[in-house]
């Protein structure tokens, strides 16, 4: 069983062993060193065709599927949902602050398309949205990301395992669809182990120097809407105002419930599933419901459009950290912490 009340990320990362967290941090820079000299070698090898021509005989309904759940494994709407299962039913913190790293590390690899602008395969048969890039693979940069912190935050070593096998096969899932060159891939790893690391370490130093408590509560309300909104204003693309929408109310909604709410996170297992129900079937009503009232706008909005589909995201993300465990305390399907 993971014990999911987890304690605040400090160090060692990797292992209890010195000589082991010095390993396995060695093994991630030497990750990134072997994707980053191939890139820099082999970059038309890793912009070809071939390879990706070739798994295309391969494709099958059934392929096409499997390869599909790992894709989707791999997304934002998937980490979404599944984040609000962890925050309302397993740990509050590790939710959120695997939340956080989503959310930031998807405007990374959005600002990095953006700079490079490099088109994706064109293969027969595969439709990319429009204004779509390819370099790095933003899938595969998630997976990265995401499944690490979460393998380093729960330390099993079956969910190591689970995590690089998650993450191989959401990179490999791009090349079988089609929707990225091998070099996107190796994009993907050697610009997401980096940000893993330093979020793992900027993580700690939070932790570490308590730099919440250095702050009022106002002044974290404050700045966790303001930094979303002026970045929003300034950043390219269709994807920063949900990505910065949803980060804005969850970190508002996070601050508050924290401090007044303080719902708990275990129950019975019926009151937990009748949680996981309720509030993915409002989150849903949120971000897909209201999208016909609340468009999110296209990638060259005006701000004022761009703030319509922030308002959706943000209400969404509200609801997750907020909202929904307030409702669930009322409800009585959870009891509150002890202040």
């Amino acid at each position: 069983m993971i014990n999911m009340q987890l304690s605040p990320l400090i160090k060692p990362y990797f292992s209890a062993y010195p000589k082991r967290e010095k390993l396995w941090l060695l093994v991630c820079w030497l990750i990134v060193a072997a994707c980053a000299l191939i890139l820099f070698f082999c970059w038309e090898e890793t912009r070809s065709h071939d390879f990706l021509l070739f798994l295309q005989e391969w494709r099958s309904a059934p392929v096409d599927f499997i390869f599909r759940v790992f894709t989707f494994l791999g997304d934002d709407q998937f980490f979404m949902i599944f984040f609000g299962i962890i925050i309302w039913c397993a740990s509050k913190p590790l939710g959120f602050w695997t939340a956080f790293l989503l959310l930031t590390s998807g405007l990374y690899s959005g600002l990095i398309k953006d700079l490079t602008l490099l088109p994706r395969p064109s293969l027969e048969g595969v439709v990319h949205p429009p204004n779509s890039w390819a370099f790095p693979s933003g899938h595969t940069l998630t997976a990265v990301t995401v499944w690490g912190y979460l393998a380093v935050r729960i330390k099993k070593t079956w969910f190591w395992i689970l995590a690089v096998i998650l993450i191989a096969f959401i990179g490999f899932s791009r090349l079988v669809l089609g929707y990225h060159f091998p070099g996107d891939i190796l994009g993907g790893i050697a610009l997401g182990l980096p940000f893993l690391l330093l979020y793992i370490w900027l993580n700690h130093l939070f932790v570490r120097h308590k730099w919440a408590e250095k702050f009022s509560m106002p002044l974290l309300l404050v700045f966790s809407v303001a930094l979303p909104v002026i970045l929003t204003a300034v950043m390219p693309g269709a994807d920063p105002p949900k990505l910065l929408g949803f980060l804005a109310g969850a970190s508002f909604g996070y601050v508050i419930e924290i401090n007044k709410v303080r719902s708990a996170t275990a129950t019975s297992l019926p009151r937990q599933i009748i949680k996981v129900i309720l509030g993915l079937a409002v989150f849903f009503g949120i971000v897909v419901g209201l999208s016909s009232i609340l468009p999110s706008g296209g990638p060259d909005a005006g701000f004022a459009a761009k703030m319509v589909g922030f308002a959706r995201y943000a209400l969404g993300g509200l609801w997750v950290t907020l909202l929904a465990p307030s409702l669930f305390v009322a409800l009585k399907l959870t009891p509150r912490q002890e202040a």
